[in-house]
């Protein structure tokens, strides 16, 4: 299966490019855009394409923008930080839609989709948008958590989710740090699984591997050393906050939408 990228962010274009090499299997990347301009580039080229994996938010603008005015012959999968997209996607070829930050094993099953939808011989560009709209949208209604079990010593206590500034990991272990107590605690629950499932995601922002942030409590960003954002927070962290390089586009996109 032959395989564009769509993507701007660099670190993240390689990350794709090694899962996919790392499969040993038809997955064959034969071409990379990372604007709008080259991806009419590309589209306008005689590259054959089996699958385009795409982002929607680029430096130049939406991929919408491109792609709304070109005849598309092949499936899209998007790959986005944003959910609020992700209706409008069925109308450009859309057959899987991913969240960054991209877990591996999530992006292997969007491969074995568009693999299972050729063998059927469907015209893929045909596909029940009603199905995957509902899908979709079970997940836009998805209820996130709104208070948290802690501990810290002895003691066992909640803690609402608005009341959080921000939650990081050390050494294995999940913490959160509180806004108007600034007490630090432990919870049950790793950074990933809060990002996936438990946190919304129009209010907290993983910044790291090791932090997620509440907007709320966001004061200033400024530029920080290779590329990176450093963040200025009402509550004092206890450490510098750092914007990981390649979430950084991410993070302003988040912060302006």
């Amino acid at each position: 299966m032959k395989i564009a990228i769509v993507e701007d962010e660099p670190l993240t274009l390689n990350r794709i490019r090694n899962i996919i090499n790392a499969q040993n299997s038809d997955l064959e990347v034969v071409a990379t855009a990372q604007s709008n301009k080259e991806l009419l580039e590309l589209l306008r080229s005689d590259v054959q394409i089996d699958l385009m994996l795409c982002d929607i938010h680029l430096a130049d603008g939406l991929s919408f923008n491109v792609l709304k005015d070109n005849v598309i012959s092949f499936p899209i999968v998007f790959v986005t930080a944003y959910d609020k997209y992700a209706l409008e996607s069925f109308d450009h070829n859309c057959v899987d839609y991913i969240l960054k930050p991209i877990q591996e094993e999530r992006l292997l099953k969007a491969f074995d989709k568009v693999k299972n939808l050729k063998s059927q011989s469907l015209d893929l560009t045909q596909i029940n948008a009603d199905l995957l709209k509902n899908m979709i949208l079970g997940y836009q209604s998805k209820d996130f958590k709104k208070r948290f079990l802690t501990k810290s010593g002895s003691k066992i206590r909640f803690v609402n989710a608005q009341d959080i500034a921000y939650f990081y990991s050390y050494e294995g272990i999940t913490y959160v740090y509180e806004k108007e107590t600034k007490k630090k605690s432990i919870i049950d629950f790793t950074l990933s699984e809060l990002e996936a499932q438990h946190l919304d995601p129009s209010k907290f922002f993983r910044v790291s591997r090791s932090v997620i942030i509440q907007l709320d409590d966001l004061v200033e960003m400024k530029p920080y050393q290779n590329g990176r954002m450093m963040l200025m927070m009402n509550t004092q962290p206890e450490t510098d906050i750092i914007v990981a390089r390649d979430r950084v586009n991410d993070f302003k996109n988040w912060i302006n939408q």
